[in-house]
């Protein structure tokens, strides 16, 4: 069982600064923790309770994960919850090992297209633009230093699992690395909510990197006049702007589709 100590110990991974610290974090839940058993990423050690271990798909993930030779520390339900953040813990709580990513690395994977975000601070879009990226084929992503933390909990949750799919390089001072971006060959695309080109009328061709900023403050100056175009989506209804979420997912697909499908006649 979970002792008082050890109980102590894995609840300052619920603060930025105990993640930090101990550079681990927690994935909660059946499904985020088959994901995580099915990377490469490192699990320490599994927390579960007796319900779980009672489900088909409890079993099946507990012995895949006994066999990764993680930790399996069977827990009372009152503990899960302590750690649990959520409103109802679904009896599986994972420890695993946070990744940090050389900028290096989106080279030797010769990527494609790539996306960056700008000072976002609401876990949930990011988390909601991580999953997008995943699901539209983006070779990494990148989040500025101002941008929310990789490991939120409720960031990691949003991404439904992508986060140990692609690359994702965080705490990244976007001044610096737009250059080097460009020494790669990549074309910098920064986005306005209602200045620059329409985006159907782009040349999607090439290496691309996609700057996205908050809806609150968008692209700071800095990175608009990094940028190589800069572009927007066209609204046709009454309201002045779209999520910066649902916003990415536009753009990426446009783009997605126009190098998969090339454009329409």
């Amino acid at each position: 069982m979970l002792s008082k100590e050890k109980l102590k110990e894995l609840l300052k991974l619920k603060t930025k600064k105990g993640r930090g610290q101990e550079g681990k974090f927690l994935v909660e839940g059946l499904r985020l923790c088959e994901e995580a058993a099915d990377s490469f990423w490192s699990i320490e050690s599994v927390l579960f309770n007796s319900f779980f271990e009672q489900k088909t798909r409890g079993k099946k993930l507990l012995e895949k994960l006994h066999n990764s030779n993680a930790k399996m520390i069977p827990v009372r339900s009152h503990d899960l919850e302590k750690l649990s953040d959520t409103v109802a813990a679904q009896g599986i709580i994972c420890v695993v090992k946070t990744m940090r990513h050389s900028i290096d690395d989106l080279w030797k994977r010769n990527s494609k297209l790539i996306i960056a975000l700008d000072g976002i601070r609401d876990p949930g879009n990011v988390g909601t633009l991580i999953r997008s990226a995943d699901a539209l084929g983006v070779d990494g992503v990148i989040l500025s230093d101002d941008t929310v933390e990789l490991y939120n909990p409720k960031l990691v949750r949003s991404t439904m699992g992508s986060i140990f799919h692609l690359p994702i390089f965080d705490e990244v001072n976007l001044e610096k690395t737009i250059p080097e971006l460009k020494k790669q060959k990549f074309r910098i695309f920064g986005t306005d909510v209602k200045e620059g080109k329409n985006l159907y009328d782009l040349n999607h061709s090439g290496k691309i990197c996609l700057l996205i900023g908050s809806e609150a403050e968008g692209l700071n100056k800095d990175l608009l006049s990094l940028s190589d175009e800069i572009i927007h989506i066209p609204i046709y209804g009454k309201a002045e702007s779209l999520n910066v979420a649902v916003a990415g997912g536009i753009l990426l697909y446009e783009i997605t589709k126009k190098r998969m499908c090339g454009p329409r006649s």
